[in-house]
């Protein structure tokens, strides 16, 4: 119940934001949010909540496992990095787990800009971030 009180604005927030299978659970000492918002940037503000309560993400108490709808457009992009890989993480912060990769010119779409450093996009069926400096659009 203590990770209930710690993130009730993330928890009301949620309860406002998401519109389809929303799911609130403690399991082992971690809190599970899930479902899926009508626009990336209902997505993006339940990050920056997550955020300023957690800054760095450091005490990993929370899963925020959350989809933008999958009718929800976005543009093309594509790696122009040297390196051959670049890491899609489930949120907006390289402290949060790698859910998948973008090789060198492959295309993605981009959903949303989160912030001045990382784009939400959707890539092989799999929704997360990526680093904004590292994608341009095709």
């Amino acid at each position: 119940m203590a990770l209930f009180d710690k993130y009730k604005a993330l928890l009301d927030e949620a309860g406002n934001l998401i519109t389809e299978d929303l799911q609130f659970m403690e399991q082992n000492g971690v809190l599970i949010i899930r479902g899926v918002t009508p626009n990336a940037e209902a997505k993006n503000k339940l990050w920056d909540i997550y955020s300023q309560i957690d800054p760095n993400f450091i005490s990993g108490e929370v899963l925020l496992d959350v989809d933008v709808l999958s009718t929800v457009k976005g543009c093309k992009a594509r790696l122009f990095m040297e390196d051959p890989i670049l890491n899609v993480h489930k949120g907006p912060g390289v402290e949060l787990p790698t859910i998948g990769n973008v090789k060198k010119g492959e295309i993605v779409t981009v959903i949303s800009r989160a912030n001045v450093y990382w784009w939400l996009v959707r890539i092989h069926n799999i929704e997360g971030y990526c680093y904004a400096e590292n994608i341009e659009q095709v």
